[in-house]
């Protein structure tokens, strides 16, 4: 009796250990036969350069003081401090050189304020009389009226990677009051209660663009 209840104990015991041993294997089974597909993605970057300069190399476009271009006499000196312009004279503004080779697309502009004006410049009978010749960058554009133009039509674009200062770059204002004219109206202007006035106000931008 006992050994048929030791008997039934046994081949139960292997039964189960069989079943296990199925469940298992099927278990691993299943997790190693699958479908599977990954993807993985990594990327850096940086800021783009910019690294545009513009620079000015002195000089101012009208002074107290001027001076004979041959012995350097001085041939006309302010009362005051208020810079002038006579019969004579000429003056060339600071120089503004830009510089730089940005990693983005870029546009220089010049733009005149509305404030620059001609003010008073006008003959004994009333008309307009404007002596002074405009030139920019070496180039002579005319009157006051032509000066503003020019510069407010100075837009140049470049390329990322361009370097901005391969090209013409350089914006140089320069004026002459010939010695030379019309001696009448020029008297007159230099009689004048309130002295005519110029003012001139611009800037040179670079932007980014699209």
């Amino acid at each position: 009796m006992q050994k048929k209840v030791k008997k039934n104990w046994v081949l139960r015991s292997m039964g189960l250990l069989l079943l296990f041993t199925l469940v298992s294997t099927c278990l691993l089974g299943s997790s190693l036969a699958k479908y599977t597909t990954t993807a993985s993605s990594s990327d850096t970057a940086r800021v783009a350069k910019w690294g545009v300069t513009i620079n000015t190399a002195g000089g101012d476009l009208f002074n107290t003081q001027y001076n004979d271009p041959t012995d350097a006499t001085v041939t006309v000196k302010s009362s005051t401090t208020d810079k002038l312009v006579a019969p004579g004279t000429k003056g060339v503004a600071g120089r503004f050189t830009i510089t730089g080779t940005p990693e983005v697309a870029c546009q220089v502009t010049v733009k005149v304020d509305s404030s620059s004006a001609l003010t008073g410049w006008v003959d004994s009978r009333g008309a307009a009389y404007e002596p002074i010749v405009w030139s920019v960058n070496g180039t002579e554009v005319g009157s006051f009226a032509d000066l503003i133009t020019a510069l407010n039509g100075i837009t140049i674009s470049y390329d990322p990677g361009e370097d901005v200062s391969a090209s013409d770059s350089d914006y140089v204002i320069s004026w002459e009051w010939p010695y030379t004219g019309n001696d009448e109206n020029d008297t007159f202007l230099g009689n004048l209660a309130t002295a005519p006035t110029i003012n001139l106000d611009y800037s040179i931008t670079v932007d980014q663009i699209d």
